[in-house]
């Protein structure tokens, strides 16, 4: 069976947010070769496949009960809305935290929207990797400015971006003018 595929994550394996391995899926019971090991926010399972995901079955089946006079259960979610602009609609959101595999960060992920949409997450980047996406840079100075960094620190910082230690920078591509975005992170 071919593996599901993403709109808004694209290529899990690449990104680190699944590993092809043979395991047993906690969800569905089914004997699977890629497994999940990004974050889940929910009931953790002991092995998680990306049909499940896809499907919507694992967010389901991870459900936390909410308890009180309604006990309705929250849906797990593998990341979190934060910040999601008005223009994006929930149907998006719903897709990118229950249906799309999240990934990990440092502190906690955040997923970018652009052009009224959720953006697709590629994976982590150093500074040379950003390099060849001067939007992503511009949006990661401004990002310094607003915290009130100076040019110089915010330079400094940005040249010690590391793919694979930290600081390291979280990058996404618009869906529709493909404009790339990033977020930076550090532990």
């Amino acid at each position: 069976m071919a593996e599901p595929t993403f709109r808004y994550h694209p290529d899990p394996l690449a990104s680190g947010s699944a590993l092809r391995t043979d395991h047993v899926c906690s969800v569905c019971g089914m004997d699977r070769q890629i497994r999940y090991q990004g974050p889940v926010y929910g009931r953790q399972p002991d092995s998680l496949c990306l049909h499940c995901i896809h499907s919507g079955a694992a967010s389901r089946a991870l459900s936390i009960s909410g308890g009180g006079e309604r006990d309705s259960d929250m849906a797990a979610m593998f990341s979190d809305a934060v910040n999601v602009p008005d223009d994006v609609p929930l149907s998006v959101v719903e897709e990118i935290t229950r249906r799309t595999p999240g990934f990990a960060s440092w502190q906690q992920e955040a997923w970018l929207y652009h052009c009224g949409d959720g953006a697709a997450f590629l994976g982590r980047a150093g500074y040379r990797e950003l390099e060849a996406h001067p939007e992503a840079l511009a949006m990661l100075r401004e990002d310094h400015r607003r915290y009130g960094w100076s040019p110089a620190d915010t330079e400094r910082f940005l040249r010690r971006m590391d793919r694979t230690g930290e600081p390291t920078a979280y990058l996404f591509r618009c869906l529709h003018c493909n404009t790339s975005l990033a977020s930076w992170d550090i532990g």
